[in-house]
């Protein structure tokens, strides 16, 4: 009894070693996916905040320098780069502070991205402040030709920092290569995969695989291929999982010691030897559950992928209408959105369909009769359609129209209604993306003004309004001290104290780095408006004083706030940044942390952002 417990026990031991090989191998596969989808994810929504950016020349003479120059400053601040510069197709440059970098006609993002490839550089550069900077490229369209390049710097330490994380209880590490072995960047790890610069050169002179095992990971690499391998540096064995990134032939490889994997099994061993009954009954009875729930988890998954596509096909609807018989045949299945499968519809009961059609768009049906009228012979529109779950969904309608050859009347209509919600709602939330600050929520520098500037043409002089900058002291500091991730969330802390500040039919927006702009709209009636905007830059004087610290450094964040009136001090945007910018910068030069309301007296630094 005791020689079969025994047997019993190492049985469970050998497997239970055995399953927490294959979970540690499972995880650092896991791990390496992981890293490379964040690092691909970041990228491309650079690349997408890049190209939002891109449109904003599509109206603009690439070779009218203060054109391209009014335009690219407007960029700064955008997204994480830092720096955005535009060249148009001879490869010069212009930055957002209005200054050349160079000519890029030679550099392989920039010949790619004049042939229409979104790109990022293959390799790290320095920038003119001697830090390593990863190169983003975006073709500029005019029409459906390509007339220049956007391109945005993306800091090495912000992508170092998403390589960051331990794994495996800091036995583990992760490291970003090319696919000649080039290190790129390394997790932040008291181990590494070597000490030089290119892991396959190091692996090679050290032995630490051999040739036929070193051959076979680079044709790998080189073919795009996932894999792992064992290595040892000197007496310590280690695993590495290897993936592609799916950008430049660069890869992920994680990697954890085999010390670590045989602690864990001999921890769990030792549990063992004392519950190993208990634990294979339970084990047991958990896997048949696990696999019974897994089974049923993935037939409701099939069915459920098998249902929406059959929801998504039926949501196209094909119709004919005839004028003469009055009638509307439909192809296809019209139940999503009346509730049954009609075949036909008589045109007297066309408001089956027309009610349903939402109210803000309820002039789809008077187009539809002024281009018929005009003899048009095609109508595409937008438009919301309630369906039978009561909600609106947005539809595209495209109608073909025939006409009698001697009457010129209408005899046909031949038309189609597609389910496009999805697509709608995601081009929404790239206009709106475009139109806000990410970092912050909110508005960003183009939007800001674009709002203010429209309020201000659409209200005339007759309202009370006060434009206010605030700028946040000490704030480089805090990068400097503390690191970007206390400066975002000073960034973030200051934006939602502002929106407490102020109502929703102000105009709130980030205009820079630290720099945050107000435009408060009084009522007409109001009797004294300068003291409620004195009120107001005062509660901001006191809430937006924040610290912040890391354990070992602190720093202080205070506001400079700088105030001019409207219609007091100007009547147009960009005189009113103006002189709420001389403001700010008198306060800035006599002890920070106040607020001052212009007056005559007070001169402005120089160029606004918005110049």
């Amino acid at each position: 009894m005791l020689i079969t417990a025994l047997l019993g026990f190492l049985n469970a031991s050998n497997e239970i070693r055995k399953i927490v090989s294959e979970s540690s191998y499972n995880f650092l596969e896991q791990t390496a996916l992981l890293y490379a989808g964040t690092f691909q994810i970041k990228i491309q929504d650079q690349l997408a905040m890049l190209e939002s950016q891109s449109r904003y020349f599509k109206d603009i003479d690439m070779n009218d320098y203060n054109a391209v120059k009014q335009t690219i400053m407007s960029t700064k601040g955008v997204g994480e780069f830092k720096r955005i510069a535009v060249a148009n197709s001879s490869g010069m440059t212009i930055n957002y502070d209005g200054k050349s970098s160079g000519n890029i006609l030679t550099k392989d993002y920039f010949q790619k991205a004049i042939k229409g490839i979104p790109q990022v550089s293959s390799h790290f550069s320095l920038d003119e402040n001697g830090e390593k900077v990863l190169t983003l490229a975006v073709p500029i369209y005019q029409g459906s030709n390509i007339v220049g390049v956007i391109t945005g710097t993306f800091s090495y330490s912000i992508l170092n920092d998403i390589f960051s994380v331990e794994t495996f209880k800091g036995y583990g590490y992760t490291t970003l290569s090319d696919q000649i072995g080039t290190i790129l960047v390394q997790s932040k790890s008291q181990k590494s995969l070597c000490k030089k610069d290119n892991w396959i050169d190091f692996f090679n002179e050290n032995k630490a695989l051999s040739v036929s095992e070193l051959s076979r990971i680079y044709n790998d690499i080189q073919s795009n291929h996932t894999g792992s391998f064992e290595f040892s540096i000197g007496d310590e064995k280690r695993i590495t999982f290897y993936t592609p990134v799916g950008l430049n032939n660069w890869y992920v490889l994680s990697t954890v010691t085999a010390d670590f994997i045989l602690s864990e099994q001999s921890k769990i061993s030792l549990i063992t030897m004392f519950q190993i009954l208990l634990m294979l009954v339970v084990f047991l009875i958990v896997i048949i559950i696990i696999s019974v729930l897994f089974l049923q988890k993935l037939k409701v998954e099939k069915e459920n992928s098998r249902y929406a596509m059959n929801s998504e096909n039926n949501k196209t609807i094909v119709f004919e209408f005839n004028f003469e018989k009055r009638v509307i045949e439909f192809t296809g299945n019209t139940n999503y959105i009346l509730g049954e499968n009609l075949k036909e519809l008589p045109i007297s009961q066309f408001d089956k369909i027309s009610s349903k059609i939402h109210e803000t768009e309820n002039n789809l049906i008077d187009n539809i009769k002024t281009s018929i009228k005009d003899g048009q012979t095609s109508f595409t529109s937008e438009f919301r359609l309630q369906g039978i779950d009561k909600e609106y969904a947005w539809h595209r309608l495209n109608l073909s129209i025939t006409y009698d050859e001697n009457t010129h009347k209408p005899v046909k209509l031949i038309g189609n209604l597609v389910n496009v919600n999805t697509q709608i709602i995601h081009e929404q939330e790239l206009q709106q993306m475009a139109m806000t600050d990410l970092l912050s929520g909110l508005l960003n520098k183009i939007s800001f003004e674009k709002n203010v500037s429209n309020f201000i043409n659409q209200k005339g002089s007759s309202s009370i309004c006060a434009m206010f900058i605030i700028d946040l002291d000490n704030f480089k500091q805090v990068n400097d001290k503390l690191g970007h991730t206390f400066g975002d969330q000073a960034i973030c802390d200051t934006a939602n104290k502002i929106t407490l500040v102020f109502s929703e039919k102000d105009f709130i927006g980030r205009i820079g780095g630290d720099e945050f702009c107000v435009f408060l709209c009084l009522k007409d009636t109001v009797k004294d408006a300068l003291s409620i905007i004195e009120q107001k830059a005062n509660t901001m004087r006191e809430i937006l004083v924040e610290y912040y610290t890391n354990g070992k450094d602190s720093v202080a964040i205070t506001p400079s706030i700088g105030i001019s009136l409207y219609p007091d001090h100007a009547a147009d945007f960009k005189s009113l940044f103006k002189k709420a910018d001389a403001a700010l910068y008198t306060v800035k030069n006599s002890g920070k942390n106040n607020y001052l309301i212009y007056n005559s007296e007070m001169k402005n630094k120089g160029e606004s952002v918005y110049e």
